[in-house]
């Protein structure tokens, strides 16, 4: 267990989910275990599938394939019983995962190709808080797709400027539309508020100024 609370979550927030790349709803689920294992001074508890539903307001499916992915990606180990899962809880120094890891690994972003088979599906997902940037519905890693914010044809290319996760409703309408009338769209059809109007274009200014950069 690190001893500090302060430490464990700069560890969690700066090494784990980068290096890790956790989507939103798999981070939500680690600091709900953190938070019922390490912060108490244990390792491990018994977290039945239909409680975790309700605390993270989720549907038991959603809940399965997050806790089986976590296990996946070392975060966790599982024992399954009737009870529920029992669930051991690694914390990032347990991984492995150190500031060295971080500093030994460059990535040349500018370079990655975000569009094709969709490899970063999880970190683009994750930059727009899971949700789609156009209408901003709730999306997962299955529901979403990537969407070029200035069309192929008018030579957008598919760097993290221009690939945004999308629901398949906003994918299918925008086509080859400017990003912000299909926003102007949204926003006539009451699909947006003017708040989330104003701040959907802020987004895409910044997005298009390289100030959006997904953790890979």
């Amino acid at each position: 267990m690190t001893d500090e609370p302060t430490t464990l979550f700069i560890e969690i927030e700066d090494l784990l989910f980068p290096q890790r790349a956790l989507d939103v709803y798999e981070r939500c689920m680690y600091y709900h275990f953190v938070r019922h294992t390490h912060l108490i001074g244990r390792e491990s508890r018994m977290f039945p599938l239909p409680a975790l539903r309700t605390a993270l307001g989720i549907s038991e499916d959603r809940a399965r394939k997050t806790i089986r992915s976590l296990e996946k990606k070392g975060c966790i180990e599982l024992q399954r019983s009737r009870k529920g899962h029992l669930v051991k809880v690694f914390t990032p120094e347990q991984m492995g995962i150190s500031a060295a890891d971080e500093e030994g690994t460059t990535v040349d972003i500018e370079s990655i190709d975000f569009f094709s088979n969709r490899t970063y599906v999880e970190p683009l997902l994750a930059r727009e808080d899971g949700r789609c940037f156009y209408c901003l519905a709730s999306l997962t890693a299955e529901t979403c797709v990537l969407d070029h914010v200035s069309a192929q044809v008018d030579g957008g290319g598919n760097h993290y400027k221009n690939i945004v996760a999308a629901c398949h409703d906003c994918n299918s309408r925008k086509q080859g539309t400017p990003a912000e009338d299909h926003l102007r769209d949204l926003y006539r059809r009451s699909l947006l508020s003017e708040p989330e109007f104003t701040d959907r274009l802020r987004q895409l200014e910044a997005l298009r100024m390289g100030r959006l950069v997904p953790h890979v």
